[in-house]
C-alpha cells in the first residue's frame, strides 16, 4: 500500500467524523496551519518519522503546528495516526483531508494578481463572478506585482484570464512584427 491511498484513506475517514460532527470547516482551517507548517519548517516531517520522540511529543507537535484544541476530534485523530505508525504520512493526509473538503463543499483555489493594491469592492465583485462562474465558492489570495503595469491577471484551478497591460502590449508587439 502507498502513502497516497494511506493517506486519502485517512483523510476520507476525518472529513465523514467531521461531517459527523458538523466540524468540516474548523478541521480544514486546522489542516491548513498544519500544511503551511510542513512547508515553512521542514524539519517537521523529519521530527514526526524520527522514533527517538515519544507519542506524547509528536502529539504536542502535531496540536501545536495546527493550532487545533488539545481536546478535540482532531488532536484525538492526531493520537490516533501515531497510534498506528502513519505519522510519517501526516502531511500528506493533512493535503487529502483540504482536497476532500474542497471538492465536497465546492470550494476553489484562486489567486489574482494587479499592478496595485485592489479595493476591497473590486475583490467583491471578482468573487462574485468567480462564484458565478464556477458554482463554487473562492479562497482568493492576492498578489501585487507592479510589472504587469496594469489590470489583472486571475488565476482560478486551470482557469487563467489575464487583462493586463504587459500581456495586452505584447500581443500588440508579436502583431507588429508579424506584419
Amino acid at each position: 500500500m502507498n502513502e497516497g491511498k494511506i493517506s486519502v484513506r485517512y483523510a476520507q475517514a476525518l472529513y465523514a467524523l467531521a461531517e459527523e460532527k458538523n466540524l468540516q470547516k474548523e478541521i480544514y482551517l486546522s489542516m491548513e496551519r498544519l500544511t503551511q507548517a510542513f512547508f515553512e519548517v521542514p524539519a517537521l516531517a523529519h521530527t514526526l518519522a524520527n522514533p527517538m520522540h515519544t507519542r506524547a511529543e509528536k502529539l504536542d507537535l502535531l496540536i501545536t503546528a495546527s493550532a487545533c484544541k488539545p481536546k478535540s476530534l482532531l488532536a484525538d485523530f492526531f493520537g490516533f495516526v501515531i497510534d498506528k505508525g502513519r505519522e510519517e504520512f501526516m502531511v500528506f493526509i493533512s493535503m487529502s483531508f483540504q482536497k476532500i473538503y474542497r471538492e465536497k463543499e465546492r470550494v476553489v483555489i484562486g489567486k489574482i494578481t494587479s499592478a496595485l493594491p485592489l479595493k476591497e469592492s473590486s475583490i467583491t465583485k471578482i468573487r462574485q463572478l468567480v462564484d458565478k462562474k464556477f458554482s463554487a465558492s473562492i479562497e482568493l489570495t492576492t498578489e501585487v506585482e507592479p510589472d504587469i503595469m496594469g489590470g489583472f491577471i486571475l488565476e482560478v484551478d486551470n482557469y487563467r484570464m489575464d487583462s493586463s497591460v504587459r500581456t495586452e502590449l505584447e500581443n500588440i508587439r508579436t502583431e507588429l512584427l508579424r506584419d
